[in-house]
């Protein structure tokens, strides 16, 4: 299996994906992913989330699975891979994420989104989806939308209204140890991604995690 894994750093994200950088290198050499940076030119056109397809596009057109990781998280144990097989129809999934439990409501976090090429046509339909273009969650509220969740801020929380939708059906999600959100309820006992959304001072607890990180980048 071919993997890749992107990320991108645009404005104030520079500084965190510099801190973040390291961890997410080390995991894609010991995992056998080829590690892509994207860089933009000019103003875009969008909020910079939004782009995230646009990578994962131009990645799953040659390659058996893309994983986009946003600049504001850390590997802290990378000693494992992400799960990619599952007890259940393990060849029917298209994409893989962690779900939080917050005051939100249930919300997939697609800023760690595992995708294989079965998602290059929904993609396709998210990036054109711009009634979301500037909605708190950007792109995420589009994804949702199409698996079958109402994102509007408004309406919260928010929860799988239709689950037979088969975007749903066709998307695994994770354990929490994987994207760990400060607000979620769900808090793992041995955390393998920490995520510093939600984080008074972003750079800070990133400092922290890359430290913790050493440990096994080292090994």
């Amino acid at each position: 299996m071919t993997k890749a894994l992107v990320t991108f750093g645009v404005g104030t994200h520079a500084e965190l994906l510099d801190i973040a950088r390291p961890s997410y290198q080390s995991f894609s050499k010991r995992h056998g992913y080829d590690y892509f940076e994207a860089k933009f030119n000019g103003t875009l056109a969008r909020p910079p989330a939004w782009y995230k397809i646009q990578c994962l596009i131009d990645l799953l057109k040659s390659y058996d699975m893309a994983v986009f990781i946003g600049s504001d998280l850390v590997i802290v144990d990378g000693r494992e891979d992400l799960p990619q097989e599952f007890p259940l129809n393990e060849s029917e999934w298209w994409q893989a994420m962690v779900s939080h439990d917050t005051k939100c409501g249930y919300v997939p976090n697609d800023d760690l989104w595992i995708c294989k090429p079965q998602m290059l046509p929904v993609l396709e339909q998210i990036w054109n989806m711009t009634q979301y273009l500037n909605h708190g969650w950007w792109e995420q509220a589009a994804l949702m939308d199409l698996m079958g969740y109402d994102p509007a801020i408004e309406h919260f929380p928010t929860y799988p209204k239709d689950k037979s939708r088969e975007l749903y059906q066709r998307t695994r999600f994770i354990s929490t140890e994987w994207n760990v959100h400060r607000w979620d309820k769900w808090q793992p006992l041995h955390p393998r991604i920490q995520h510093a959304t939600m984080w008074p001072d972003r750079p800070a607890i990133m400092r922290e995690w890359a430290k913790q990180a050493e440990g096994w980048m080292s090994e």
